[in-house]
């Protein structure tokens, strides 16, 4: 088992289900019985574009005894499967309620970010609570989503609207699941770990930005010493809320059509802009990072996507939206490289001023 500072076990793992016995010890261990008792529930992008996926599942389970409670449960993956009016989350807990799972049970996720927050939020909500085991099968979940402590649900205009606490039972990082995503997919992934390293760990910043080209050219090696890095990052250094008002905003502003790892990483480019022009960070950094995200590819989401940089009062907006549902009332900025501080506001000014940079920024590469 992984050491780490967290309260729940962690594995990396090459083929979860295949000789590896590290996921069927987790699920004893969570549960407490030889032969858990286990609701699948998978992503349909992963189920559909992973050869063989189900036949390998059926022969793992069988082989380590464990229990499948009912057919597993599929849900459409990215941002839709917060945003179906809780279709999805509901199909869940149904499942869970119909095959009477309960705290010695647990539910095991295959799947996205979005795909993980549905069927958490559901689990933390049906039979008193059930267990969430998590296989994370993007670069950003396996960078960040698989370890957040909490599961959201958006509305039709609000992202996370409806937040429940639901830490993970466990995670296994199976990094061989992000070989079938799409490529956008891929690419706007990284933006979690450089928001990790901006707002915690300047170490890890100087470590990614070698890594471009491999990244780019979708290196599987490389994406396993980034998603390490940013793990050993975040269990050293926490978590971080850096960036996350902007990416959500950004999404909000786009209609749901940017999507959630482009969003980060163009969340991260705003709010490094504004630390730039406020004086508390270099331009040269700002500048290495634009041209990391440029050589990883991940610079195609702001392409597509500067018309939002256009509305600063429209982007501002989700300052105050953060802020009623920070614990502290405050919105996290870079104080440094590596450091953040909690503030009330952002000076609209400055941050107009560093949006154009920005808007400007595909004309000048």
């Amino acid at each position: 088992m992984h050491k780490n500072s967290l309260d729940y076990p962690v594995e990396f793992v090459q083929d979860a289900f295949g000789e590896s016995d590290a996921l069927a010890k987790m699920l004893a261990g969570v549960t407490g019985a030889q032969s858990p008792r286990v609701l699948i529930v998978a992503d349909q992008n992963v189920a559909q574009r992973t050869d063989g996926l189900g036949t390998k599942i059926g022969r793992y389970v069988r082989a380590h005894g464990i229990s499948l409670a009912g057919n597993p449960v599929v849900i459409g993956g990215g941002e839709k499967a917060k945003l179906d009016e809780m279709q999805s989350a509901l199909r869940v807990a149904s499942a869970i309620l119909a095959n009477r799972l309960g705290r010695r049970d647990a539910v095991l996720v295959i799947g996205g970010g979005s795909v993980m927050d549905a069927a958490c939020w559901a689990a933390s909500q049906a039979g008193g609570g059930v267990p969430v085991v998590r296989v994370p099968t993007t670069p950003e979940a396996m960078i960040d989503a698989a370890f957040a402590e909490y599961a959201a649900i958006d509305s039709s205009a609000v992202k996370d609207a409806m937040r429940v606490k639901a830490s993970p039972a466990g995670v296994v990082v199976d990094t061989m699941f992000a070989q079938t995503v799409l490529d956008g997919v891929w690419r706007g992934g990284v933006g979690e770990a450089v928001r990790l390293g901006l707002a915690r760990d300047a170490s890890l910043l100087k470590k990614l930005l070698p890594l471009a080209g491999a990244y780019r050219n979708r290196d599987a090696k490389t994406l396993d010493e980034v998603v390490a890095l940013a793990y050993a990052a975040r269990t050293k250094k926490g978590a971080t809320t850096f960036a996350l008002w902007s990416a959500m905003r950004l999404q909000e502003m786009s209609g749901w059509k940017l999507p959630h790892g482009y969003a980060v990483s163009i969340g991260v480019l705003v709010d490094l802009s504004y630390a730039v022009a406020a004086g508390v960070v270099k331009a040269e950094v700002r500048d290495s990072v634009i041209g990391f995200f440029a050589e990883c590819g991940t610079l195609d989401g702001l392409v597509h996507s500067q018309y939002l940089l256009q509305q600063a009062d429209s982007l501002l907006e989700g300052v105050a939206d953060w802020r009623r549902a920070s614990p502290d009332g405050t919105v996290e900025v870079l104080s440094g490289v590596g450091k953040t501080k909690g503030v009330d506001g952002l000076d609209e000014a400055v941050f107009k001023e560093s949006l154009k940079y920005l808007v400007s920024l595909p004309s000048k590469r």
